[in-house]
């Protein structure tokens, strides 16, 4: 890591996260989540997103690109575009971005960036859900579901779908 990351992620462990009840949900319980990525995993959000509307599940997809405006894309599903100018140097948020996020709360967060995407990480430790779940280890996530490095988005969408089916809460 380098020191710029080393610093931005002695800042983020400063900063709290919204005060949330924490709870797992079972995929017939779900009525809003937020997917986190960058823009170049959107296209492996649709099946998920599909899945979701057949269940009436809404879905937000939140992403960071890096690009100049004027050329990002424009998916036809929910989504908020998050450009470089949102973030601090350290890839922190800006307060803005967040109250946007913020405004509602998201049973579940699914977070597609990887553990040095400190962008990714800053947002979905920030935001309001009540289950964030990941791909890789940290205290911000209740659910961790491995993926190696063959494996695309869309295959740890459909075993994120896999394993909140398998979640029973009473």
């Amino acid at each position: 890591m380098s020191i710029k990351n080393n610093i931005s992620s002695y800042l983020l462990s400063l900063r709290e996260g919204p005060k949330t009840d924490r709870k797992f949900f079972s995929w017939n319980q779900l009525s809003k989540v937020l997917i986190v990525c960058h823009d170049n995993q959107l296209s492996d959000c649709v099946d998920f997103i599909n899945t979701c509307k057949k269940d009436k599940i809404s879905v937000h997809v939140a992403f960071v690109y890096n690009g100049h405006p004027h050329q990002a894309p424009s998916p036809h599903f929910e989504h908020t575009i998050l450009y470089k100018k949102q973030f601090s140097f350290f890839q922190i948020p800006n307060k803005k971005s967040l109250e946007d996020f913020n405004v509602r709360a998201y049973d579940l967060l699914i977070n597609l960036g990887n553990a040095n995407q400190l962008q990714s990480l800053a947002i979905s430790k920030l935001v309001k859900a009540k289950c964030k779940v990941s791909s890789f280890r940290n205290q911000i996530f209740d659910l961790m579901i491995e993926k190696n490095n063959s494996m695309k988005i869309a295959d740890f969408l459909k075993q994120v779908v896999v394993y909140l089916k398998m979640i029973k809460t009473s």
